[in-house]
């Protein structure tokens, strides 16, 4: 399974989550800021993609003599800097899209990037954003999650009401369960297992797992 990793506005603190996303990570893309991230880790990605209004021009020269690929587009346009980099990702055949970062900051640009993983799921693809504090996955089906007991699993349902959820692993089970839009009655469920099964018969949900 081909995986991209993005590399988006945000740093994360714990090294080791970093290094286990790219272990298996088959492309490096950085969307403009994400690429001064990169560069302080001393990860040469494959592309640069973006406006380039935030990424240290030094930086930017110092990828180009390397021979990264820079793709860059004007400042207005009709796509942010991490979409150009998904669509990207997709057209490398990507089959699994890890975003690093963006959340935090400007609350529209995190609402942006979390709607951002519905486009991925229309486009067949398996995404997800990895920050300190949550694994953000998007179910429109099934999913299984691992993690340890007592981790805390939230999930809210995103475009609509979500109806028909069943449960394995959870402290609170969803048997048959819908879960209404603009309601929080998914917020913190718990793990009893090291693995989590959620089904979701119509709709999407938003499953946030805490780190």
């Amino acid at each position: 399974m081909k995986k991209v990793v993005i590399f988006n506005y945000g740093r994360l603190s714990n090294e080791n989550l970093l290094k286990m996303e790219l272990k298996d990570c088959d492309i490096i893309l950085c969307a403009d800021s994400g690429g001064n991230y990169a560069y302080d880790l001393g990860i040469i990605p494959h592309f640069l993609i973006g406006d380039f209004d935030s990424i240290d021009n030094k930086i930017l020269s110092y990828y180009q003599k390397l021979g990264v690929k820079i793709i860059k587009y004007p400042v207005e346009k009709d796509y942010t800097d991490t979409e150009l980099c998904i669509n990207k990702a997709i057209e490398l055949g990507a089959e699994k899209i890890c975003l690093i970062g963006g959340i935090g900051g400007r609350i529209d640009h995190t609402l942006a990037n979390i709607h951002l993983l519905n486009f991925i799921l229309e486009k067949g693809v398996f995404g997800y954003i990895v920050t300190d504090e949550f694994y953000i996955y998007l179910c429109k089906d099934y999913i299984s999650i691992e993690g340890k007991i007592g981790d805390i699993i939230s999930l809210l349902p995103i475009n609509g009401d979500a109806r028909g959820l069943f449960s394995d692993g959870l402290k609170y089970e969803l048997n048959n369960t819908d879960l209404c839009f603009g309601r929080a009655l998914g917020v913190s469920n718990v793990m009893i297992k090291e693995r989590c099964n959620i089904k979701v018969s119509k709709g999407r949900v938003l499953v946030f797992k805490k780190i």
